[in-house]
This record gives structure tokens, C-alpha cells and sequence, in this order.
């Protein structure tokens, strides 16, 4: 008789109820194979839900009003849910109960058959090749030592536009959808800085740096071009470019870690202080030493990336068919695809299933999918579009479609709701042999 698993202490913050198993006890394998065989494949994920203390929430995660702000959250409001993230995630939030960050803040964790969670984590690394198969673990083992999820899965939704900011060693990628927008027209004016114009010279950004904290405003967003994103299209950042995302509720993939540098000491949300800006650097792509260095920081700066007059269009996905997994009754787009950075760094696809419409999906890599309308089955997952959503609650609309559901075969997909079932999956690096999109563009 498999043993039962020992349970944490602590709870994650949005799930009071809910058991948490202790990945590093007994009975892991046991959990891991009850739920694939429940779920036939398919890990039901919980939202996971974060603020920014520099950001102020759209309200447009689908949350009930009140919802949005703890009451344990010192005032901070939920403006981001993290979707699949294996990795600890730095958002300056400290848990008032506890006077600590909120216990596994924004990582993905499974709903199991029992109705415990457990995150993902733990039963990747119990069975890393039913999970993630072969080959991620290959590559996870890789580039990061061990094996695991090698993409972070988010949207954000920010009232304001979020701060003018770079990632010295993190990639992007965004789909800014309708889905996630309603009501947005399609000439909005909601844009996204990139870069800096071709005109600032090292000079005029080493000052704009240095006026850090010194005055009314630094004014890098001065400097930089903006961009009027276009909505169910994908575009992609590289890493070191600086961008101030718009303030549309967008969904993002980057690769599997946590780091940022902020440029700019004003927003519409308060004043940054040279301290917070630094924050988020990891030490391995920007050392402690060099903080509030602003020469350091000009000399390492990629100016050549940021003044790229082909970015945007180097960049931008306009979303292409996806004829592989298009069928009767099944509209298949890829929204970001091609290389980025000289490889196959990710790829969303968004199926569209009209009712009654059902498909075999069976991809060459598992996938994380989350919901964007209608209501349907997933493997043996029953799925379902929510509004006004309780913190507390748990939603079926967030899952990890398991190499052990791939080598069975893949997962059936039917819609069996009146109105269009929508899902976007999110694919990891190299997770196809042929790269989406490269003969389209």
C-alpha cells in the first residue's frame, strides 16, 4: 500500500483550504499517477495570483471586485496570475500575517485526484520523463541543472503602463488579445515603448540615468519610441531591450526565470527609488557591486538592440493558420512563432473549436493550455470559462497536457458547450522539428 504523502505546514496564499503536499516526502509517484489516470494525461493547474508594488491592477483577470485586494496584501492588489511558473518570482509583496513574501508566490501547483495541490515541480522532478518527456528534460538539464519547465506562462494587467524596464538575460514574447480585452476597439491608442530613437546618443541616455531620483522625472520614456500593439497578433522582445508594456492585459511566455532592471523613477502608479530598480538583478547578469553605477550601466547597455530601426518589424507576428491542427469545426493560429534570437525559443497556438466540434491533439511536445471562452473536455479534464472568479476558488481552466498523454496517443478536445471553445497552448524552446511559421514569413 503506497504511503500517504506528509503535508506542509503552509499554505499558498490564494488557496486557504486546500492541503499542500510535501514534494520531497513518500507517495509522490502515487499522486503523479492517480492524477494523470483522473484526468487521462491532462494536470488541472491553479491560478496563481500576484501583485507588482510598483502597479496597480486593470481588473481584467476576471476576478470578483473585492477580490483584487487582500486584505493581507498591505494595500497591493492582484494585477498578475501566473499561469505555469516553476520558479520563485520577486514582486516585493510581503504577506502582512506573516511579514514574509506570500509562500510559493506565483509557482504553478497541481490540483490532484484527492484535492490536495502539490506544485509542479515535484512531480516533474518524481517523473520528469511522463511529465515534460525526453527531450525537455534534456534541455532543462541543459540550461538550467535540473529538469524543468523551461517557460513561464503569466498575463499581467496593469492599469497604467508598467515601468520602462529591461531583462539583461530574459526573452519575451506577447499575445495581447481580444479575449482578455473586451470592448477594446481595434484603433486603440494603448501602446508599448521600445528601444530608444536612433538620435539618443550614449551622452543623452548616461544623463537621462543619472537624473535617476533627482528630480520630477528621469523622462526615459522621453527617449523611446512607441509602439500601438495590435490585438490576437503575437510580437517578440529580446532580452536587453528596454519596452514599457502597454496598459492592456497581455499574455506572456519568457524563458524560466525571474530578473529585471527598471529605467524609469516615475509612473502613474508612484515614485521608483534607485534601490527598487536594481532589485530584481540577478547577480550573475548585473552584480551588486555596480547598483546606482550609471556609467557601468550605459557601458554595458546593448545600444545596438535598442536603436534597431527594423525592431518592429523583426519582432512583430501577425498570427498566421495553423493547418496542422486545423480541421472541420477547428480554426487553429499560431500567435507567436519563428525564431527568436537565432532559435526556436516558444510558440503559442490558439485553437478555436465551434460547438459540438471535437479534435485529437497530439503535438510533439506537451503544452500548458488556459482558457479563453466556451466550455469543453480535455482529455478527461471538464473545462470551463469563468467570470467573477472568488479568491479561493478553484476554476477549471488552466492545465499541462503530459508527454504520458502524448505517447498514448494525445488528448481528445471537444467542445461541448453552444458557443465557440477557446484555448491557447504554450510551447516550450524547440518543442517542434519544424519551426512554426518560418516558410510564412
Amino acid at each position: 500500500m503506497a504511503a500517504n504523502p506528509s503535508i506542509l505546514a503552509d499554505k499558498l496564499h490564494e488557496y486557504p483550504q486546500q492541503d499542500v503536499i510535501d514534494g520531497a516526502g513518500d507517495g509522490i509517484t502515487t499522486v503523479l499517477e492517480s492524477t494523470l489516470n483522473k484526468y487521462g494525461g491532462v494536470l488541472p493547474l491553479l491560478h496563481r495570483y500576484a501583485g507588482r508594488t510598483f502597479c496597480s491592477p486593470g481588473k481584467r483577470l476576471r476576478l470578483e471586485e473585492k477580490s483584487y485586494y487582500p486584505d493581507y496584501m498591505g494595500g497591493t492588489g492582484l494585477d498578475e496570475v501566473w499561469m505555469c511558473c516553476t520558479v520563485p518570482i520577486v514582486t516585493g509583496v510581503i504577506d502582512t500575517r506573516t511579514n514574509k513574501a506570500p509562500f510559493r508566490e506565483g509557482e504553478a501547483h497541481v490540483l490532484t485526484a484527492e484535492g490536495q495541490v502539490i506544485s509542479l515541480q515535484d512531480l516533474i522532478t518524481a517523473n520528469p520523463e511522463a511529465v515534460i518527456g525526453e527531450k525537455v528534460t534534456a534541455f532543462s538539464k541543459e540550461m538550467f541543472g535540473n529538469p524543468t519547465w523551461p517557460i513561464v506562462s503569466k498575463k499581467f494587467d496593469n492599469l497604467n503602463p508598467i515601468p520602462d524596464h529591461l531583462h539583461w538575460a530574459k526573452w519575451e514574447v506577447y499575445d495581447i488579445n481580444s479575449y482578455d480585452n473586451p470592448g477594446v476597439c481595434p484603433s486603440h491608442y494603448h501602446t508599448t515603448a521600445m528601444g530608444l530613437y536612433s538620435f539618443v546618443t550614449k551622452d543623452d541616455f548616461l544623463a537621462c540615468m543619472k537624473g535617476f531620483g533627482q528630480g520630477e522625472y528621469n523622462g526615459i520614456r522621453h527617449l523611446a519610441p512607441h509602439v500601438m500593439m495590435k490585438l490576437d497578433d503575437g510580437f517578440t522582445m529580446p532580452n536587453g531591450v528596454l519596452h514599457s508594456p502597454t496598459d492592456l492585459c497581455t499574455h506572456e511566455l519568457h524563458v524560466t526565470m525571474d530578473e529585471h532592471f527598471l529605467a524609469e523613477d516615475v509612473t502613474l502608479d508612484g515614485r521608483i527609488s534607485a534601490e527598487a530598480a536594481f532589485y530584481a538583478c540577478r547577480e550573475e547578469d548585473y552584480p551588486a557591486s555596480r547598483h546606482e553605477d550609471w556609467d557601468y550601466l550605459v557601458e554595458k547597455f546593448d545600444f545596438a538592440a535598442n536603436q534597431d530601426p527594423d525592431f518592429v518589424k523583426k519582432n512583430s507576428r501577425p498570427a498566421i493558420t495553423a493547418e496542422e491542427f486545423s480541421g472541420e469545426g477547428v480554426d487553429a493560429k499560431w500567435i507567436v512563432y519563428g525564431d527568436l534570437l537565432g532559435d526556436q525559443k516558444c510558440s503559442i497556438l490558439r485553437l478555436i473549436l465551434a460547438p459540438g466540434a471535437k479534435t485529437t491533439f497530439s503535438p510533439e511536445c506537451p503544452t500548458i493550455f488556459h482558457t479563453n471562452g466556451g466550455s469543453g473536455r480535455v482529455g478527461k479534464y471538464e473545462v470551463r470559462y469563468h467570470q467573477d472568479m472568488v479568491l479561493g476558488e478553484i476554476y477549471p481552466e488552466i492545465g499541462f497536457i503530459t508527454q504520458a498523454a502524448l505517447s498514448g496517443g494525445g488528448v481528445e478536445i471537444e467542445n461541448t458547450g453552444n458557443e465557440p471553445f477557446v484555448l491557447t497552448f504554450d510551447f516550450p524552446q524547440n518543442a517542434h522539428s519544424k519551426t512554426p511559421g518560418v516558410t510564412a514569413t
